[in-house]
């Protein structure tokens, strides 16, 4: 069986009003997509469907966590994923383009496929910038090694670097004074 069919709602079946369902995902997930940036994890989904004769509104809150990469110290850690979102699927003969938000399909359909909504939306709710987090110190949770090998110049080192260039500069105007007055 495909490990994506599972996230599937057979929605013909069931009748006008609200339902609840309740999906979860792991790393085989994360894996079905092709180069996927999240290869490890586990989430649980809640998603609430109001059915209405023209229309569905899915209600979904996702829980979990995730395997990222540092974007500081290249390391892999656990990030938590906290999402709240709907989507809502109309039905017409013609389909028109998804957008994230509003899914068009045929009123021939009988299940709504939601794995590659639960993909993105996941995604979606990492933050731009991830690093590791700071512990209860305030100490980064980051590889300290691979830090120091990241690190091209300590601040002390620039510090004497914008002092030395500063210098220099000043002794070459020194030397041309000296050289125009020797003229």
């Amino acid at each position: 069986m495909n490990i994506l069919g599972k996230y599937s709602i057979a929605y013909k079946g069931l009748s006008i009003g609200k339902h609840h369902f309740d999906f979860s995902v792991d790393d085989r997930f994360f894996d079905a997509f092709e180069d996927s940036e999240i290869h490890k994890g586990h989430a649980d989904i809640s998603v609430d469907l109001d059915k209405q004769s023209h229309l569905l509104t899915l209600d979904f809150g996702i829980k979990g966590e995730v395997a990222v990469t540092c974007d500081r110290c290249l390391g892999e850690f656990m990030m938590p994923i906290d999402y709240t979102g709907r989507l809502v699927v109309r039905f017409s003969e013609t389909q028109d383009e998804s957008d994230g938000e509003v899914m068009w399909i045929s009123p021939a359909e009988t299940e709504i496929n939601l794995a590659q909504y639960i993909y993105e939306s996941i995604c979606l709710s990492l933050p731009y910038q991830r690093v590791h987090p700071t512990d209860e110190n305030g100490k980064s949770g980051c590889d300290p090694d691979m830090l120091v090998r990241f690190s091209i110049v300590t601040e002390e080192e620039f510090e004497k670097i914008v002092h030395d260039e500063e210098t220099s500069s000043f002794q070459k105007e020194l030397e041309a004074l000296k050289q125009k007055m020797e003229e």
